[in-house]
């Protein structure tokens, strides 16, 4: 029994025992609570327990409580839900064993994220979410009918505090582990007698990084003091042994105008800016990426790296470059939309929904190789804006059957571009020099990226039957038409060249015969074996070789796909506050170019839209006298031509990353959620999920290029087994005072982040404990917290990822500890 899971007994036990005395009669105003949440999961409000379908709620003061701050937290609270870092500033959500793992700016999601209806494209847009909010929805299963395209693993709906009438206000002050700060505020109020409007602002900023460099930093086994490795000494400025510090802001700003009695307005404009310290791997292997030298073609400074050990317990332990480079992310992102509501009849309303956004990542310089030489770091340059437009209507028809017809159409151009740094990587054959410095073979820096653009158009229609007193079928399709348009190369960059000039260290030099010259080299030698005429690439422009031709040059590619999801649903309510449902449904992620390391314009060919059939049975039972929610699903779900991430091999680089269509792959899976409230002020929850997955049919490259047939294999990023345990213990103290005491346990499964299960990238099992205390009036406006996160100081890891030469981890924080007031009149 492991230290977590001794420490979650005892403390269950306790609160076990505080519930057992706790007196009938007490009256308390805070703490978790089972009650029935009004949602609009089905683009209409009504109750979470009427709806056939799987969906999980939780309030803006639990999502408070619980320190859920950011989507990625949402595994603590949703077993079956999971984030992997992508390595490059982008996360990877996979909900149901449902997930893409492609971490370009430009990768689209399985898991939509929503906020008041209005979608947030891309998972890195996703990351200010968390502000002001009312509630979450999270759905699960395909939802393409009403949300349309990339919800195929469901969907994750946010829904912010509207504005008020009358003049409310509050806010909150915390300070943690890691000199951490957070203050988050808000006021609401009339501006007129038909206009409302709310403002909510959250900042958060630390002062000390929570990661410890492995060959700078004093406690490290490996401190370069006791080894005399001591690479970079004079660029003390820029996280010179600790890295992870925070700066991140946030905002929202909406307005209310009830516009005439039967047309009401709303307006918001969100955004956030994160300019905190990315990142960085913590590295468990070498291993040279040249196909050609192999170990001989690592540099020594890479080739001596102290590495961690596999069976670290060690959370901070990483490194990166100490060269004058200042790692730091640069992204920022807005949006703004309008809702119009306007009731046409007695029986039939109308919508119509106007958005647009940008998200720009300006130079976010990450350190990729976890190594303290400059191996292969990135700067990312991206831009993406999208604008979303939607037109409904829907009524009853008498008081049995609920109708809804709709129209979107929506754009998302991206152009990303990213630069690398690489004087010590063995692809590039480093040659070590007299002063302890690599000179590359070819070339020390490079870039690649592309262009996309996307138009889609969509008509759905969705309608409810009640032809009995307790039985309802729904259901509804979806039809979408999608083009996209691409072009990208791999780029031949010099250490002036813009962008990313300004963020090159000090003294930087060109290195190299350059790769445009080796690519040229590479053309004359291939492109008469292929009957064609060699070509030249320009200095400063695209390198990548023709996969016929061999011919260097920028990749243009199309895309055209159009497709019908749809969904049919029976519930029976067979007795009071009981309901027993069975649904299919089909939903479609769009196909995709990929944005990643390019030598041979085979890597840049799309992945074809992904198809994914779900039969799902459920239950939902409000027992014992209410004081019981009992919600329980199975589901199968059939793939066809499912999106992965694999490699082929390139004669020369060795191991690369490419998009193929796994033709068949299958998940099944069981959901069993349990809130119980056995006396006043004791809440109790149980959630477990339980996934098997499996590709059925596809031959690709695995993760060292080499032809594999991955029929057997389970996917990657889906442990078997998840579940969260949850106690919240509220009692009365002093007369006029309450003290909450609260604890939660989350644990996830072992799984793989290769799709052949490779033991060089396993992921263990881990459990996280989290706890609470805090103290408050029991009528009145403030409160305050003590809490933990991670109290049993659980080593674990949610990505192990090849860059390069090197294999690492990306893992999570240590235990931390801190502070908050929370203040609303």
């Amino acid at each position: 029994m492991n230290t977590a899971t001794k420490i979650t007994l005892t403390l269950l036990s306790v609160v076990h025992s505080l519930g057992a005395s706790a007196q009938e009669g007490s009256q308390t105003r805070r703490g978790l609570s089972i009650e029935e949440v009004l949602v609009t999961a089905q683009k209409r409000e009504e109750g979470a327990n009427d709806i056939p379908l799987a969906i999980s709620t939780y309030t803006g003061e639990d999502l408070f409580a619980l320190g859920v701050s950011d989507t990625r937290d949402l595994g603590k609270l949703l077993p079956g839900f999971t984030y992997a870092d992508g390595g490059f500033n982008t996360p990877i959500y996979t909900l149901r064993g449902v997930g893409f793992n492609e971490n370009s700016q430009t990768a689209s999601a399985t898991v939509g994220v929503y906020i008041d209806e209005f979608n947030l494209p891309f998972p890195i847009m996703t990351k200010g979410s968390n502000l002001d909010l009312a509630r979450v929805e999270v759905l699960k299963g395909p939802q393409g009918t009403l949300y349309g395209r990339n919800t195929t693993g469901g969907a994750i709906n946010y829904i912010a505090n509207k504005p008020s009438d009358s003049l409310t206000y509050g806010g909150s002050l915390g300070y943690s582990s890691y000199q951490t700060s957070e203050a988050n505020g808000f006021i609401s109020g009339p501006l007129t007698e038909n206009v409302s409007a709310r403002l909510a602002l959250r900042t958060i900023n630390s002062r000390e990084g929570w990661q410890r460099s492995r060959t700078r930093h004093p406690s490290s086994e490996a401190y370069n003091g006791n080894t005399g490795r001591n690479l970079g000494g004079e660029y003390q400025q820029f996280g010179y042994d600790t890295l992870g510090e925070v700066d991140k802001q946030s905002g929202r700003f909406s307005l209310s105008w009830q516009l005439a009695d039967n047309i009401d307005v709303s307006y918001h404009l969100d955004g956030w800016r994160d300019r905190s310290e990315p990142q960085a791997l913590q590295v468990i292997a070498i291993e040279s990426q040249n196909a050609i030298l192999g170990a001989a073609g690592l540099h020594p400074e890479v080739a001596d790296y102290p590495v961690n050990d596999k069976n670290t317990q060690d959370n901070r332990a990483a490194d990166w470059p100490n060269n004058g480079m200042e790692f730091r992310l640069n992204d920022s992102f807005y949006s703004s939309g309008v809702r119009v509501g306007w009731a046409v009849s007695d029986n039939v309303d109308a919508v119509f929904l106007a958005s647009l956004g940008r998200f720009e990542s300006d130079g976010s310089f990450i350190p990729q190789s976890g190594v303290d030489t400059v191996n292969t770091e990135r700067n990312v340059f991206a831009t993406t804006d999208y604008y979303n437009l939607e037109w409904r209507l829907s009524g009853n028809y008498d008081d049995d059957v609920f109708w809804q017809f709709g129209v979107n159409y929506s754009e998302d151009d991206v152009a990303e571009f990213q630069r690398l740094h690489h004087e010590t990587v063995s692809i590039i054959f480093p040659v070590d020099a007299p002063n302890g410095d690599g000179v590359a073979g070819l070339d020390n820096r490079s870039g690649f990226g592309g262009n996309q653009l996307a138009k889609v158009a969509a008509v759905f229609v969705h309608s409810e039957w009640e032809f009995t007193d307790n039985l309802t079928l729904s259901g509804g399709a979806r039809y979408t038409d999608e083009s996209r348009k691409f072009n990208g190369c791999g780029q031949d960059v010099n250490v002036a060249d813009e962008p990313g000039a300004d963020q090159d260290s000090a003294g930087a030099q060109d290195e190299g015969v350059g790769l445009a010259t080796a690519f040229s080299a590479l053309s004359l030698l291939q492109s008469p074996l292929a009957g064609y005429l060699p070509g030249t690439a320009a200095q400063g422009g695209c390198f990548t070789l023709d996969n016929e031709t061999r011919r260097p040059g920028r990749y243009f590619g199309e895309l055209q796909e159009d497709n019908v999801s749809g969904r049919l649903a029976l519930d029976w309510r067979f007795a009071e506050d009981m309901l027993g449902y069975i649904a299919l449904s089909r939903g479609f992620k769009s196909g995709s170019f990929p944005v990643i390391n390019i030598s041979d314009s085979v890597q840049f060919e799309p992945v074809t839209q992904e198809q994914l059939d779900a039969v799902e049975i459920g239950g939902k039972f409000t027992l014992l006298n209410k004081a019981m929610q009992l919600n329980a699903s199975v589901f199968d779900y059939r793939y066809k031509d499912k999106q992965l991430v694999t490699n082929f091999r390139d004669p020369i680089f060795g191991a690369l990353p490419i998009l193929r269509n796994a033709p068949k792959s299958t998940v099944r899976g069981a959901e069993l959620d349990i809130k119980y409230t056995p006396v006043e002020g004791l809440y109790l929850s149980v959630a477990a999920a339980y996934l098997d997955t499996e590709v059925e049919e596809l031959v690709s490259g695995d993760s060292n290029g080499d032809e594999f047939d991955f029929a057997g294999k389970p996917f990657n990023y889906s442990p078997r087994w998840e579940y969260t345990l949850l106690l919240d213990y509220v009692l009365p103290v002093f007369e006029r005072y309450e003290l909450s005491v609260g604890i939660d346990y989350s644990y996830s499964g072992e799984t793989n982040a290769s799709l052949e299960q490779d033991e060089r990238f396993f992921i263990d099992d881990y459990g996280v404990i989290n706890a609470r205390l805090a103290f408050a009036p029991s009528v009145g406006p403030w409160e305050l917290m003590l809490w933990s996160r991670n109290l049993g100081d659980e080593y674990y890891y949610n990505n192990v990822t090849n860059q390069l030469d090197t294999i690492g981890r990306y893992t999570g924080m240590p235990v931390t500890y801190g502070i908050s007031l929370s203040w609303q009149p």
